[in-house]
């Protein structure tokens, strides 16, 4: 019983190896013969790409600018934010002050003169 043992797993990792170099062969082959068609294709869209990417290239960094601009614009908006609630209270306080104070009169129209 142990020599049949011994025979199946022999057998077994002999399929496995035998496998293994086929796979092997297959994936050979198949890159071989799938090699001038990617050697195509990567020539096309590699130079089509790099064509496309210099024509884009300006509109990328413009929006590239607009948008650390706007990043730096928003995180001096939040260093500022704890501000807020002060800026309140200075305008009520501003608001009290205005309608505190003595507003101008205006000075009364002049007499009509003997002639008017």
């Amino acid at each position: 019983m142990g020599t049949f043992l011994l025979l199946c797993i022999v057998g077994v990792v002999a399929l496995m190896v035998v496998g293994t170099v086929m796979g092997a062969l297959l994936h050979a082959v198949f890159w071989l013969v799938t090699l001038p068609f990617r050697i195509l294709f990567k020539l096309l869209f590699g130079l089509g790409g790099l064509f496309f990417g210099l024509l884009l290239a300006p509109f990328v960094a413009i929006v590239a600018v607009i948008g650390l601009v706007l990043a730096l614009l928003a995180a001096v908006l939040s260093l500022l934010t704890p501000l807020l609630p002060l800026l309140v209270l200075g305008g009520v306080a501003w608001a009290i002050y205005r309608l505190g104070s003595r507003k101008p009169t205006v000075p009364p129209p002049p007499q009509p003169g003997f002639w008017n």
